[in-house]
């Protein structure tokens, strides 16, 4: 069963009207409602050409929508359609969740016992936020290829990336093998094996492109996450993930309680699975910016999270409805089910 449409929310005190869709299963409702956010500042999804396929209401449909409905769960998202603070959409998807909450009530006949949260991205870091929030909402977070993971890691980063790249920028430097000692430099910086670098210029063009002309802080933006979460969570991420995954090594390493959090790596997958459809925005934006086609085709041909993704899902569930505690941090190959 869905429901789609629009819905009035606020953010930072202003009225807004965002799109929605709710789901849930035709019998068999288990009590518990998910809540997906979405992966960048929402809008409009476009397939390679820059055509638009679809909106981010529908974002994580693949990645745990219906997964979700068929585990009996309903499901239920927003598309945040701007760019926001993490507390700000926090806030957003927060507003809308009890919303949701209590249109599956009028329809169910009884209110969700427990909510779930799923974030991708910067829905990610919105999920962080969630997961350290006092008293927060959710009673599990998962967390994919997360955003804010650890603040000065990425400050270091991007400026070692900025600084590194045009030595190696394949446009400027065609032909340097993988063995140069500039290219295994990069890697280390970067935070992905060497293996990885037809992925590397879109996240470093970004870095260098930021470093030229630095944004001032945007209104309301946070500091650092704290690092303490507050409920059950788990991370997912591709080991190259030149977006986040050295902030997401780092937020593990200081994350309290640690046996409260578990962090998933799986081999070879970049920030987006290349069987997920919103990759094919990030296909087109690649060649928005010049980039080699061959990036592109690296995005696409990348092997999948999601099944892993999946499993934590499944995973987190038991270890809040029953205790069961989750397999340890570990990295696994795509589609390999997480060992104990």
């Amino acid at each position: 069963m869905q429901l789609k449409g629009t819905v009035p929310l606020a953010v930072a005190g202003t009225p807004v009207a965002k799109r929605f869709v709710i789901r849930y299963p035709a019998t068999g409702w288990n009590g518990a409602l998910v809540i997906g956010a979405h992966g960048g500042s929402g809008g409009n999804n476009f397939d390679p050409g820059g055509n638009v396929i679809g909106t981010d209401e529908t974002a994580l449909d693949d990645v745990i929508g219906r997964h979700a409905v068929s585990r009996g769960f309903a499901y239920a998202s927003v598309d945040r359609d701007g760019a926001m603070s993490a507390a700000d959409g926090l806030a957003l998807t927060t507003q809308f969740g009890n919303l949701a909450s209590f249109e599956i009530a009028r329809r169910l006949g009884r209110t969700p016992a427990r909510r779930y949260l799923l974030g991708l991205s910067m829905g990610g870091g919105i999920a962080r936020a969630a997961a350290e929030l006092q008293g927060s909402p959710y009673a599990g977070v998962v967390i994919v290829a997360g955003a804010n993971g650890d603040l000065p890691t990425r400050t270091a980063r991007q400026a070692s990336l900025a600084a590194l790249w045009p030595s190696i920028d394949p446009k400027a430097h065609p032909g340097l093998p993988d063995t140069d000692p500039k290219v295994v430099a990069f890697a280390e910086a970067i935070g992905t094996p060497v293996a990885a670098r037809r992925l590397w210029p879109y996240t470093a063009s970004g870095a260098v492109r930021a470093a030229a002309n630095p944004a001032p802080p945007a209104p309301g933006a946070a500091g650092n996450s704290t690092g303490v979460v507050r409920v059950p969570t788990i991370e997912v991420a591709g080991t190259w993930d030149d977006f986040v995954i050295t902030e997401l090594k780092a937020y593990r390493a200081r994350v309290s309680p640690a046996d409260k959090h578990r962090l998933y790596l799986v081999e070879g997958v970049w920030h987006m699975s290349g069987d997920d459809d919103g990759t094919q925005s990030f296909m087109y934006i690649a060649s928005r910016m010049g980039l080699d086609p061959d990036v592109a085709n690296a995005m696409r041909e990348g092997p999948s999270y999601i099944p892993t993704v999946q499993d934590a899902f499944d995973r987190l569930v038991r270890w809040v409805e029953t205790g069961e505690a989750p397999p340890p941090s570990q990295t696994v190959k795509p589609g390999q089910p997480l060992q104990k």
